[in-house]
């Protein structure tokens, strides 16, 4: 099992990858568009998630299960160094988030959840050239971050987590 520490991690704690990019099987249409992070360790079960660059956010989806939104509550952010799209799934509730917003790598973009189409707490994470969903514009956010895309890889964050507010 591999172990990597990276600063820009989309949880400041410790993760596992439960689904990597590329896999095939029964719970996916054509393979896997995402690398899906879980909770490790003494990670909280519903733990904040944090933009894995410097960006803008283009789009804010609040989930609706009556119009069957498989990715649940999500957010996509441009990456101002790459020009791609990274986009955060499955989120518990509504990201705090509004397009045009600017983020960093310390900027809260929602909550680990379990909305939508989902089996059990992660977050599914998308790495693309386009905001929208399509197969052939799919990139492997693994590679982007520079982890294995291999299944069971324990994930550190080794940066500096943000200041909390004074109360």
């Amino acid at each position: 099992m591999a172990e990597v520490t990276i600063n820009n991690s989309p949880v400041h704690s410790d993760t596992i990858l439960t689904a990597v990019y590329g896999e095939t099987g029964s719970s996916w249409a054509r393979f896997h568009t995402g690398t899906d992070f879980a909770p490790y360790g003494s990670t909280p079960a519903s733990p904040d998630l944090f933009s894995v660059c410097s960006g803008v956010v283009v789009n804010v989806i609040d989930y609706d299960p009556v119009i069957d939104q498989k990715l649940g509550n999500q957010v996509v952010i441009r990456d101002s160094s790459t020009n791609n799209y990274w986009r955060y799934c499955h989120m518990a509730t509504p990201s705090p988030l509004g397009i045009g917003q600017t983020v960093d790598t310390n900027t809260k973009v929602g909550v680990m959840g379990q909305t939508g189409n989902a089996f059990g707490i992660h977050l599914h994470l998308e790495y693309s050239t386009t905001s929208g969903w399509n197969y052939d514009d799919f990139l492997n956010p693994s590679d982007a971050l520079g982890i294995p895309n291999q299944r069971g890889t324990i994930v550190h964050f080794g940066g500096t987590p943000p200041t909390p507010p004074e109360p």
